[in-house]
């Protein structure tokens, strides 16, 4: 089945009229009106108006202040200065968006939110979101799921996902690990610690012909662990207590087809009589237990992948370029298209989202709280070198794809990472002709200072012994902001629509504690996953999240970057892009298709 995501993938603007509404001009530009014009790129030791540049820099400070009390101890700036509010066509198509949920619930919203979205305020948008969940007028008995029909009944004009007729299936299961969500917590180990007690009869009850001290060896085993997650305080849907367990997931490649299939699953850390394993030969149990585990992924992926390590990990940088380089710098001119609509979607996710009673505080399975701590952990301990990309997969041992042959994320995310490694290199080298230069430029010293001081950025990991270093830490360090601006937020945001928006695979609360033996039927199942109140809730915040696409990587605007000198490298770029297209097209035909990281779906920056 096509879902609303492949319809919508290369939108990048949408219309207000489903509203009735104009949207006001009040909402400015998205980039500083400075850049309209362009002006030559230049390094502060090469500027003949050197007077200008720190006076430019001086007004500038003043606009972006750190904050470490809005999410605690994360730098945010502490007002969000006007130029880097949400432009008009991000808002055209978020009300676009709202039109789709009003529609498909039937839903009338009031006066208020759509004044407010139509004023430029995107606030407006959450706010008709929230009324299109509680639109609907299910009887009371319906509160709970009486079967799985009346979570896919959800789904009116707004098509349902194709994951709803395929999820219950254990190959998809595993695919989520390399193709879902959230596919950066699966790594390969060397042998299953005390934690896990599997027996070597049970690895062969589900892989006949297999040993797992064989599968260890050969290094095809690996181990889905939410060790994070355990002793999260939980919260409470309207007054219902929520479920998060922290579990392990064995999974196995298959010695005679290759393929990535899953083993057991423990819902808890600790084994013992009341936390058993389970295999697929459990029925309903290894079911139950299944979404336990998607429970865990989807907290893991919204709190720590998704907000920690890419909004909140962005937000500095942003904030430090604005400070410390000139608007004619030629790194802040290379990083700003990447830095479009960061501080404003954080903005109104600190107002909105994470806001007590917002959708985090209904949805997560956390305290509010305790999930923006999830976050800020996230955050705080994201090291800049073990971010990079190549480490980190070396470090969870997936690097090497003789194995895991099908990792659809690593893969395709390679071919971008080389891409725009190449392609910062060449716009780098085009004004630092020698380490002379980097040296000499006080504005990048000043720039990695800040970022890295306590009173500053925070950032950890980011160049060596206290200083930058060569070109080379450069050029690394702007590749992870590019890449993780655009690429890397793509595959954790775009899967909320097609993947999460059918709860029964993956609700972001469980509403019983795990089995504590094989003895389960399908009601149990049902009690497990959340009342629809919560499921409408979740299926309208994710779709928003998940559908809005705004710029595209690689399409820089004709006032960006408009140095003659760098068009070369610039085509270069996108001729490569065109070449990732289809090397990805050609995947998909001889692969289960992964469409999140399609060149023409990546948007630019974190926009939403």
């Amino acid at each position: 089945m096509t879902s609303t995501y492949d319809r919508r993938r290369f939108l990048r603007t949408g219309v207000a009229g489903g509203l009735g509404l104009t949207l006001a001009g009040s909402a400015p530009a998205q980039r500083r009106s400075s850049l309209s014009s362009c002006r030559e790129p230049l390094l502060p030791q090469q500027d003949p108006d050197p007077l200008s540049r720190r006076r430019q820099l001086a007004r500038t400070r003043d606009q972006y202040v750190y904050d470490y009390e809005r999410i605690t101890a994360v730098p945010m700036v502490e007002h969000l200065p006007r130029s880097e509010q949400f432009s008009l066509p991000w808002l055209a198509q978020g009300a676009s968006r709202a039109a789709d949920l009003i529609r498909n619930f039937a839903a009338r919203p009031s006066g208020r939110s759509v004044e407010s979205l139509a004023a430029g305020s995107a606030e407006g948008l959450f706010d008709l979101a929230r009324q299109c969940a509680s639109a609907a007028t299910d009887p009371p008995e319906l509160d709970r799921p009486q079967s799985l029909a009346d979570y896919a009944s959800l789904f009116r004009t707004i098509e349902l996902p194709g994951i709803a007729g395929s999820y219950q299936d254990d190959r998809v299961f595993a695919r989520h690990r390399v193709a879902g969500p959230n596919p950066l917590v699966i790594r390969r180990i060397a042998g299953l610690d005390d934690r896990f007690p599997l027996s070597e009869s049970t690895y062969r009850s589900v892989l006949p012909g297999d040993r797992l001290e064989a599968a260890a060896k050969e290094g095809r085993l690996y181990l889905a662990d939410y060790r994070g997650l355990e002793n999260v305080p939980l919260g409470l849907f309207r007054g219902v207590p929520k479920f998060l367990s922290a579990p392990l997931a064995l999974f196995a490649v298959t010695k005679r087809s290759g393929e990535l299939v899953p083993v057991a699953i423990q819902c808890e850390q600790e084994p013992g009589p009341r936390n058993p394993i389970f295999t697929k030969r459990d029925g309903h149990a290894w079911s139950i237990a299944k979404t336990i585990v998607q429970i865990a992924d989807a907290n893991l992926h919204e709190a720590v992948s998704h907000l920690g390590r890419t909004h909140l990990f962005v937000e500095p940088f942003v904030i430090a370029t604005e400070r410390q380089l000139a608007e004619n710098h030629p790194v802040r001119l290379l990083l700003r298209p990447h830095f479009e609509g960061t501080l404003a979607i954080n903005e109104l996710a600190h107002r909105t989202l994470l806001a007590p009673g917002g959708f985090v505080d209904e949805l997560l399975a956390g305290t509010l709280e305790a999930s923006i701590q999830l976050s800020v952990d996230a955050a705080s301990s994201y090291a800049f070198d073990e971010a990079l990309l190549p480490n980190a997969l070396r470090a969870r041992g997936v690097d090497d794809d003789g194995t895991l042959t099908d990792y659809p994320y690593r893969d395709d995310a390679l071919l971008y990472w080389n891409a725009i490694r190449t392609w910062v290199s060449d716009y780098l080298r085009t004004y630092y002709r020698s380490e002379a230069d980097l040296r000499d430029d006080s504005e990048l010293g000043d720039w990695y200072r800040e970022l890295v001081a306590p009173d500053g950025g925070r950032v950890k990991g980011f160049g060596r012994n206290g200083a930058l270093g060569g070109l080379n830490d450069l050029i690394e360090g702007v590749t992870l902001l590019v890449f993780t601006s655009s690429v890397q937020h793509a595959a954790v945001n775009f899967p909320q629509f097609d993947l999460m928006t059918y709860v029964p695979n993956m609700p972001l609360a469980g509403f019983t504690e795990g089995p504590p033996s094989n003895e389960a039927g399908e009601q149990d199942l049902l009690d497990l996953l959340p009342p629809l109140p919560s499921a409408r809730l979740q299926l309208v915040i994710l779709y928003l999240l998940g559908t809005i696409h705004h710029t595209t990587l690689g399409e820089y605007g004709p006032s960006e970057l408009c140095d003659r000198r760098i068009r070369g490298p610039l085509r270069a770029f996108q001729r490569e892009l065109g070449n990732i297209g289809r090397t990805i097209a050609e995947r998909n035909r001889v692969r289960t298709p992964y469409r999140f990281l399609e060149p023409g779906g990546i948007p630019q920056s974190i926009n939403i």
